[in-house]
């Protein structure tokens, strides 16, 4: 019998923990969509990050 290769993830591409597998899954079920489709928006809309607010004075 054939030993099983071990299964490394894509370059780029990291394992998806189980609060995001949760969250893409009731996505998907929400919006019509595959799971995979949903776990790559959620990625997307995490990774665009808005500046973080620079603490100190305002400039005017």
């Amino acid at each position: 019998m054939a030993k099983k290769k071990n299964r490394q993830t894509p370059a780029g591409v990291s394992a998806a923990s189980r609060a995001e597998i949760l969250e893409a899954a009731y996505f998907a079920r929400k919006c019509g969509l595959t799971r995979d489709e949903a776990l790559q928006m959620i990625r997307e809309a995490h990774g665009s990050t808005v500046k973080p607010v620079e603490s100190g004075k305002r400039k005017h």
